[in-house]
């Protein structure tokens, strides 16, 4: 293993306790339903060890030494990232707190949807198909470390929005699209301009 391989899991084992230890934390000094604490509960759970497991999924050099390994940590990422997506919209739906009702239905629905299409072409072969679809399902799982760290900033990232709420639904949005962009571009559309710009 890599020493810059090494240092992006360490970074995202930190994220990902970090993330678990703060939402635990205020989940359990709130009152909730008993339902809706076990969607919350459950959907961290679920969420944190994806952020693990994807990088290691993404080596080549696994996916040739240790293809069996490769296939169980994929059916563990997906599988489990299609119950946090799930926990997600249930979430989503229930919210008390308006702005980020949308945007974490969303997030839920393109997880699943973005997982299952791996998934599926996964089965029906087709690689590239499923590592495109995969790099958008981490991008997405990412969104719950990157809703922490512009909260974190938030004085200094959203000073100038005046209304707490503003902020509040402007952090949700945020951490929806700003993954799913950033997967895009990788994707797509810095291929497509570098073929433009390479064009004589």
């Amino acid at each position: 293993m890599n020493r810059t391989l090494a240092l992006l899991l360490t970074g995202l084992a930190v994220a990902a306790g970090w993330y678990l230890y703060l939402d635990i934390s205020v989940a359990g000094e709130q009152s909730m339903p008993e339902a809706r604490w076990l969607w919350y509960a459950g959907h961290v759970a679920a969420a944190a060890p994806v952020l693990l497991i994807a990088p290691v999924q993404f080596l080549a050099s696994l996916r040739n030494a240790r293809p069996a390994v490769h296939r169980w940590l994929g059916r563990v990422y997906l599988g489990l990232s299609l119950l946090a997506g799930v926990m997600a919209i249930a979430l989503g739906l229930t919210m008390e707190a308006q702005g980020t009702e949308l945007p974490l239905v969303m997030f839920g629905g393109l997880w699943i949807a973005f997982s299952a299409m791996a998934w599926i072409a996964a089965r029906k072969r087709d690689w590239t198909a499923h590592r495109q679809f995969t790099i958008r399902s981490f991008a997405i799982a990412t969104s719950f470390v990157l809703l922490h760290l512009l909260q974190a900033g938030e004085e200094t990232l959203f000073g100038w929005l005046d209304w707490p709420e503003l902020r509040y639904a402007t952090r949700g949005w945020l951490s929806l699209v700003i993954p799913v962009l950033a997967a895009e571009a990788y994707l797509s559309w810095w291929p497509a301009a570098r073929r433009v710009f390479a064009k004589r």
